[in-house]
């Protein structure tokens, strides 16, 4: 008996396998679970866009609110961080230059464009429903655009003397480009 349930699972699997790769779109939903749709998770970040997504939970509303956008500002911030990062990276690498000559000072003007771009969010969605235990659930999408996160990330280069001499415009926003280009695709857009 045990070794028939095996086999039978192996087989579902396999043909699960299978017909996934026949169909990207459709997913198999594994008995006794249910697909639900996520408020707001139609908002990923695309090659126009840095967003953020949060859901937040609480007997009270404003209490809900605020660990939804908490949420969703953690996620857009570290989307940014990791962006930039690649950023330098590819372009630390192309210019030929030494990462670690750059690096802490990559990492303040990072830091200092994520807390600039977090203070001037807008929100992409936001939704709020009750459940049945009378709590308030919000889900919240934020965003920043792309373009003012290329110009405060120019501004401070202009700003440190030791960036700007490493700094070529055409250079770095080909490397901007590519690394939105790439993260785009990432999410399927």
């Amino acid at each position: 008996m045990k070794k028939t349930f095996i086999i039978v699972t192996a087989v579902a699997a396999a043909a699960g396998a299978i017909c996934s790769s026949c169909s990207p779109k459709s997913v198999a939903v594994i008995a006794g679970e249910k697909e639900v749709s996520i408020p707001c998770d139609d908002k990923r970040t695309d090659k126009n866009f840095f967003r953020g997504q949060g859901i937040g939970q609480s007997k009270d509303l404003n209490t809900a609110r605020d660990k939804a956008r908490m949420n969703a500002n953690a996620e857009l911030a570290g989307s940014i961080t990791t962006t930039i990062k690649q950023v330098q990276e590819r372009y630390v690498n192309d210019a030929g230059q030494k990462p670690s000559d750059y690096s802490e000072l990559f990492e303040g003007l990072t830091k200092q464009v994520v807390n600039q771009q977090i203070s001037n969010l807008s929100i992409a969605c936001n939704k709020t429903t009750k459940t049945t235990d009378g709590m308030y659930k919000v889900y919240m999408a934020v965003e920043a655009n792309k373009e003012e996160v290329y110009k405060a990330l120019e501004r401070g280069f202009e700003a440190e003397k030791k960036l700007e001499t490493l700094f070529n415009r055409e250079k770095f926003r080909q490397s901007f480009e590519e690394e939105m280009a790439d993260f785009a695709k990432k999410q399927g857009y």
